[in-house]
């Protein structure tokens, strides 16, 4: 890493700040010896080998990271980057994410973590990647997992909402061994099932679909398996059809999951059942399946912490580069955390609730970040010592730099997140 040593201890400021208004505002803090120039020099010119970073964070995940059925669970998901006034920022797109949305411009970064410790929102980030105007979610996550991939070995299941049940993510799995997608459905949704075998010589092409599974109305006469059972204070009734698929991928078979969440009354907790797309092995219990999906929202309180304490989209450079290496700080900074939780003592704010008995919780990285500066002063850094390399030279006698040109903002299309035609 180029400027590693400045790049150390911005990392080690970034850990204990708390919060952050801008980049440059870490050159105050205690950790960081040097001057303030020196955050604007790490962001625009230093360099982060990230293939090595990868590998080793695969290496470095706490051993006591739990698993569900044996399966190591992951997450990912997209976070936006507002700057509605960038006019300079190159590949500004839209954020809407809904039709009745008002318009929102930035950038979208997705995250690939791995989830830690069941009910809390510790989480391991694993990669961090910009989301391009000719790229969708779907596509940059699939190459997410398949890099995790090639660096973990070992089962693994990818738990991600209703945005990645599509084409363009599923299939990136279908060819990885020990790795399988647990994805929502929308409620309207429309899967099919393994079409019948012909009963004489068949004439034409094979039949690819077979009977209609509307999620609406399932089949009353197709086979399903039925568990029911305890989560928390609420009776939980899950069911489960296996042999569908998507009509655009009837490649990928699967196993649709309907959950239904009951309180004491035996009323309903929410107006619609959760549906679930699972394309690995039927053996799994419904349950281990709804708790791996109910874990995958750690990685929204993971992003909350990120912007509101870790200052993830406080980096306004219009560099591209700056923000980019600004988020694999950000997330190298969260890991530093995730290590000293071991060594954080349980000390607790007066105005917090007691902890007594079995209601007794784990340390929340605002927790442990508040006890960050006193750790990372004992344990002491690799950086070196900071050298005084005199004054510098500054800009030539007459340079006038010139302005930025202003962008439009591009909009997401069909057409444009396709491929393009093949070469005459």
């Amino acid at each position: 890493m180029k400027r590693a040593d400045a790049g150390l201890d911005l990392i080690d400021a970034l850990t204990m700040s708390g919060h952050v208004g801008s980049p440059v505002s870490l050159s105050e803090e205690v950790l960081f010896r040097r001057k303030f120039s020196m955050v604007y020099d790490v962001l625009d010119h230093g360099e982060l080998e990230l293939e090595w970073i990868k590998k080793l964070l695969c290496e470095a995940q706490p051993e006591e990271a739990q698993r569900i059925a044996g399966y190591a669970v992951y997450a990912v998901d997209a976070t936006e980057n507002e700057r509605p006034e960038s006019q300079t920022l190159p590949d500004r797109g839209v954020l809407k994410a809904d039709q009745f949305d008002a318009l929102r411009f930035g950038h979208k970064y997705s995250w690939l973590v791995r989830l830690v410790e069941w009910g809390t929102s510790w989480t391991a980030p694993m990669d961090v990647r910009r989301v391009g105007t000719q790229a969708s979610e779907s596509q940059v996550a699939g190459e997410q997992v398949q890099e995790l991939a090639k660096h973990q070995a070992g089962l693994k299941v990818i738990t991600a909402d209703s945005l990645y049940g599509n084409d363009k993510f599923l299939p990136a799995l279908r060819g990885l061994e020990d790795t399988y997608a647990l994805v929502r459905m929308r409620c309207n949704n429309v899967l099919w099932q393994t079409p019948p075998l012909p009963t004489s010589v068949p004439r034409g092409r094979p039949a690819v679909h077979g009977p209609r599974f509307d999620l609406g109305q399932p089949p009353a006469d197709l086979p399903r398996r039925e568990e029911c059972f305890e989560l928390g204070e609420r009776r939980v009734v899950a069911q489960a059809w296996s042999g569908l698929h998507f009509k655009h991928m009837p490649q990928i078979e699967g196993t649709a999951v309907r959950i239904e969440f009951f309180k004491k009354d035996g009323r309903g907790c929410y107006a619609r059942p959760i549906w679930l797309f699972w394309t690995g092995p039927q053996p799994v219990s419904l349950e281990d399946l709804c708790r791996m999906y109910l874990w995958r929202f750690a990685i929204e309180h993971t992003f909350r912490f990120l912007k509101q304490h870790l200052g993830l989209n406080a980096n306004r450079s219009t560099n591209l580069i700056s923000t980019q290496r600004w988020m694999w700080l950000c997330a190298l900074a969260y890991w530093q955390l995730l290590l000293l939780r071991s060594q954080a003592q349980e000390l607790r704010p007066a105005w917090y609730p007691k902890q007594s008995g079995s209601h007794v919780r784990t340390l929340t990285p605002r927790l442990v970040q508040r006890q960050a500066q006193v750790l990372l002063l004992r344990l002491g850094t690799p950086a070196a010592a900071l050298r005084p390399a005199g004054k510098g030279i500054g800009r030539s006698q007459g340079f006038h730099p010139k302005p930025k040109p202003h962008l439009r903002v591009a909009k997401k299309t069909k057409s444009a997140l396709s491929p393009p035609p093949p070469a005459a």
